[in-house]
């Protein structure tokens, strides 16, 4: 277990670099594009696009970041005031709401694949296919899911260790 937790914290890392480009990538483009525009009068029509995808890439790999770290909203306002069996059954449905949604952004991306697969930017001199904005969707909607998982065993596993009067 502590093995697949140190990967969650390279992931969760990972998730902050690409965050972290992201953004500086944002700022480029936009900078570069007002000076452009302004002191030589010209324009690159794929700004709005290269953005676009900037942005879906801060917004769905932000996610992974936020959910290692419990960056999330979260039922901890009700777990932190409940004991026993309401704080398990409170604590079972914030992890079962994490995996659906996990699943949920996974089965998105499998469901638009054909459509976004065969589309290609019009701006881009390469084809680049619409499938690179909706890759970050299903990257986070895999890690929620299985990191919902390992924290329900976890928890599992730990309450095993326990003995009764402490549980």
């Amino acid at each position: 277990m502590k093995s697949i937790k140190k990967l969650n914290d390279l992931i969760a890392r990972l998730g902050e670099i690409i965050c972290m480009v992201s953004v500086a990538l944002l700022v480029l483009v936009i900078v570069v594009e007002l000076l452009r525009r302004n002191l030589f009068n010209q324009s690159f029509r794929g700004t709005i696009e290269v953005c676009g995808i900037a942005f879906l890439w801060m917004a769905f790999i932000g996610l992974i970041p936020l959910y290692h770290d419990g960056g999330l909203m979260r039922l901890d306002f009700l777990l932190s005031r409940t004991k026993g069996g309401v704080h398990e059954a409170f604590y079972l449905v914030d992890k079962a709401v994490s995996l659906v949604l996990g699943v949920v952004m996974v089965v998105a991306f499998v469901a638009q694949y054909p459509y976004v697969s065969t589309r290609f930017y019009s701006t881009f001199k390469t084809q680049i296919p619409y499938t690179v904005q909706y890759v970050p969707m299903a990257l986070a909607g895999c890690y929620i899911a299985l990191e919902s998982l390992r924290q329900v065993v976890e928890h599992i596993m730990t309450r095993g260790d326990k003995k009764p009067e402490q549980a």
